[in-house]
């Protein structure tokens, strides 16, 4: 299967994922365009508003203007507005992206990792011109600061909140460029990275990846990527080469690595060759790895019971026991402050 095939599948699996953060991003850009337009009336909008509403029987007993001072709201300084709606802009820009904003394409040669930080920091604009409405609105914006954190916002400073809000990213990669390692500084909230893989790959990358709540798939066929789209939490799927290893680690299935992993094909280690910089031992390594966590270990024999002390053969008593750690922890207590022995 071509990689856009498996791209266009990909990207059908996360579409909620995908409208729910399109949708949160609407939703704010309609809620500061309402706080905008409550902000910018004049006194005379007041007054007539006031006008009309009270009705024919506000003529020549009510003050019109007085009366509508009590309801109108303060206008904004020409500099926190033009700062609001920045922020607006840049989410609505945001919204307004085709699959580009969750798409990652790694060049050949690439570093992943930094490829991944790169789109996380784009969509990150969008947490940044949130908090920046808020600080302005709060009275506590600063212009330069805040200004320049409205161009990128790197995963590393977004919010435990806003990291569980994280869309989907859909990455192709290069099989010798599988560095997996690299995206373990993204597994926490709700992130999903799903990498379609090009060309010949280590068997068992995302192995490094396993830890007791995150997510991981290894698929040849796009199997599986449904569960990854339902996990509340951190994940991510590998669509491999059909020579890789196929499993899944699923951190709902049980207490144990062996309870969370299931592995549906593991290759032949006879079958591993280099892979640009991914030694034949290292991915050896990681196969190993994987069999050894998928493996249940056998059940632990219960601890014989103690002999009892015989006394030896002269009829003469076995010697007593040395004390207990206690005991002598004790000893020493009552040493250092000087006190009588309790015996």
């Amino acid at each position: 299967m071509q990689s856009d095939e498996r791209m266009e599948r990909a990207f059908g699996v996360l579409e909620d994922e995908r409208n729910v953060f399109r949708s949160a991003l609407g939703t704010t850009v309609d809620q500061i365009d309402h706080y905008l337009a409550e902000h910018s009336q004049s006194a005379n909008g007041d007054s007539r508003r006031a006008a009309v509403e009270l009705g024919p029987f506000a003529v020549d007993r009510i003050d019109v203007d007085r009366f509508s001072q009590l309801f109108r709201t303060a206008t904004l300084d020409g500099r926190v507005r033009e700062t609001i709606e920045r922020a607006r802009d840049t989410i609505a820009e945001l919204a307004g992206r085709n699959s580009d904003l969750f798409q990652v394409a790694v060049k050949s040669g690439a570093d992943l990792g930094s490829a991944v930080a790169r789109a996380f920091e784009e969509i990150g604009r969008a947490f940044v011109a949130a908090r920046v409405f808020d600080l302005a609105r709060a009275g506590g914006y600063k212009d330069r600061r805040h200004a320049r954190s409205l161009g990128s916002f790197p995963f590393s400073q977004w919010t435990s909140r806003e990291r569980s809000m994280a869309p989907p990213l859909v990455v192709t990669v290069d099989g010798a460029d599988l560095e997996c390692a690299t995206l373990a500084r993204f597994m926490d909230g709700s992130t999903h990275v799903v990498l379609v893989v090009q060309g010949e790959a280590p068997p068992a990358p995302l192995v490094r990846l396993i830890t007791p709540g995150t997510y991981v798939l290894q698929t040849h066929d796009g199997s599986g990527l449904d569960r990854l789209a339902g996990w509340d939490g951190p994940g991510v799927a590998a669509w491999m080469p059909e020579s890789a290893a196929r499993f899944v680690h699923d951190p709902s299935a049980g207490s144990t690595p062996a309870d969370r992993i299931t592995v549906d094909h593991m290759p032949d280690e006879k079958s591993v060759r280099p892979v640009s910089g991914t030694s034949v031992f290292q991915q050896l390594e990681e196969l190993r790895q994987l069999d050894f966590l998928a493996t249940a270990p056998p059940a632990l024999a219960a601890p014989a019971a103690p002999a009892a002390l015989a006394a030896p053969a002269g009829g003469s008593a076995a010697p007593p026991a040395p004390p207990a750690p206690a005991d002598k922890l004790a000893a020493w207590l009552l040493q250092q402050a000087d006190l009588p022995d309790a015996g």
